[in-house]
């Protein structure tokens, strides 16, 4: 079973522009194909959705619908940060995977979008702060 993290940009994103990120952190690091590598090995899958696209929009509404079912102030705030979301970058990250091999992608995120991280089984995140639990 693997984990999804997805990350919510509030400006556009690139599969490039996340790969020319993450190999000036660390040059061991590469993107091939919507794989993240670090040398030889996959250590995560990562595609990048636009708005306006069908994948872009299904994610975007079923995000939404998550979020709805929470409810409150912290759901309602949420909710309009995802609105503005402009790609969004999915993770697929297999557990057996070290997290902190992981480094060089959040810091890339970071540093070319602010948006709100999602991580199932856990929740909405702005930053490093948990905003609303998973249902």
């Amino acid at each position: 079973m693997s984990y999804y993290v997805r990350f919510f940009a509030e400006t556009p994103l690139t599969l490039k522009a996340l790969s020319t990120g993450v190999k000036s952190i660390n040059p061991q690091y590469k993107i091939d194909g919507g794989d993240l590598m670090v040398g030889t090995e996959v250590i995560a899958e990562i595609g990048v959705d636009s708005a306006g696209s069908d994948l872009f929009d299904e994610e975007l509404n079923a995000r939404l619908g998550v979020v709805a079912q929470v409810g409150g102030d912290a759901a309602h705030w949420v909710s309009g940060r995802l609105r503005g979301a402009k790609s969004i970058v999915a993770i697929k990250i297999d557990p057996a995977v070290n997290w902190e091999l992981l480094g060089p992608l959040w810091t890339t995120l970071a540093n070319l979008a602010t948006g709100l991280t999602q991580v199932d089984g856990q929740g909405f995140y702005d930053g490093a702060n948990l905003i609303i639990s998973a249902p």
